[in-house]
């Protein structure tokens, strides 16, 4: 049997991200899915609290923990250098080119045997640029978007070591209704630029309302910049037809009807925030970045406007609420059947175990 540890990195709270969303959804499947061949464990070295990063309790390693959360940042880094000189895996899971490094290095003075696995949740056009030589030193990558394997395969990396494996989502029973009244939905992280770039969704609907006058923003969320984000909305006189919903463990519970889920990233690896909207037939507006949105959006499910355009951007939302009949809430859960979890994990083992 071959045994795969994967190294949970360091997150800061509340642990919402699409990248923890994926490695809870690793950590279900795995703990609940024998194999006969396959044997994956999770290995916390930064020692979270149970129910932090995990919603259930699967086959997980934790390191020691002496201090904060906050603290635990730079111990946890010696928690990962003991779990390196010790593991008995087959195969090391990190995700990042820095653990990429020391794996690589506890390998070569120690002589220890294991595979070290890359697999990034990031462009690599926007993160890790400074650290982009490491990644020639993992044995295989797993490539969540086309645009990531893409850019792997400019760093020289052969290709046959490189394998798409994208992001799961779980297929949802329900199918949120189309709204009476232009409706645009924002789930995830508030921050005024950076990666969410939430000043140019803001700014485009203003443009938006004023074709629309009934149009309505729900933004689902929270983060550093919300002040400045109400500031914002205040300023351009937003406050009748902009909400701030807050942080919801289960947003999509919650949306009771959508015309479109709107994302204005910078960048993204592949969005877990798409991929939720689609799987509850919800059609979507987004920046058309580097990698990560054109591998889930077609004529099916929804429009790419180029990022900063916010003309386009505001154009795209109006034509989908003019032409919201074109968008068949089955179909578009219908266009995602790749990413759903029992296509993603079947296509997943296959790699893993010849990897």
């Amino acid at each position: 049997m071959k045994r795969i540890d994967v190294i949970v990195p360091y997150f800061y709270p509340p642990y919402i991200g699409g990248t923890e969303t994926v490695l809870r959804k690793w950590n279900s499947y795995f703990s609940s899915h024998h194999s006969d061949s396959l044997q994956v464990r999770f290995v916390l070295p930064f020692a979270y609290h149970n129910g932090d990063v995990f919603d259930r309790q699967g086959n997980c390693h934790y390191g020691l923990r002496i201090c904060s959360n906050k603290s635990m940042r730079l111990f946890g880094v010696v928690n990962f250098l003991v779990y390196l000189i010790f593991t008995k895996a087959d195969d090391v899971i990190v995700l990042s080119p820095r653990y990429i490094n020391l794996s690589h290095k506890v390998r070569t003075v120690l002589h220890k045997h294991y595979q070290i696995v890359d697999w990034v949740h990031f462009s690599l056009a926007k993160m890790f640029v400074s650290d982009r030589k490491y990644f020639k030193r993992a044995d295989y990558h797993l490539a969540i978007s086309t645009g990531i394997k893409q850019q792997l395969l400019k760093m020289q990396i052969p290709a046959e070591k490189v394998f798409s494996v994208f992001n799961p989502i779980e297929p949802s029973k329900r199918q949120i209704p189309v709204a009476k009244y232009p409706k645009y939905i924002y789930v995830g992280r508030l921050e005024y630029q950076h990666q969410k770039n939430l000043q140019e969704m803001i700014r485009g609907f203003e443009m938006v309302q004023r074709e629309l006058p009934q149009a309505k923003l729900e933004l689902w969320g929270d983060g550093p910049d919300v002040d400045s984000l109400k500031r914002l909305v205040n300023g351009l006189q937003l406050n009748d037809c902009v909400s701030f919903k807050g942080w919801q463990r289960e947003p999509w519970k919650l949306i009771d009807s959508a015309t479109a889920f709107v994302l204005t990233s910078t960048y993204e690896g592949l969005p877990m925030s798409i991929l939720e909207a689609m799987s509850h037939g919800v059609p979507v507006v987004a920046a058309n970045v580097s990698t990560g949105p054109k591998d889930e959006i077609n004529d099916a499910n929804g429009l790419l406007y180029e990022s900063g355009r916010i003309n386009e951007f505001k154009n795209d939302c109006i034509e989908i609420s003019e032409n919201r009949s074109h968008y068949n809430a089955m179909a578009i859960q219908d266009s995602i059947k790749k990413f759903y979890t029992n296509n993603y994990f079947a296509n997943l083992s296959k790699i893993l175990e010849k990897g």
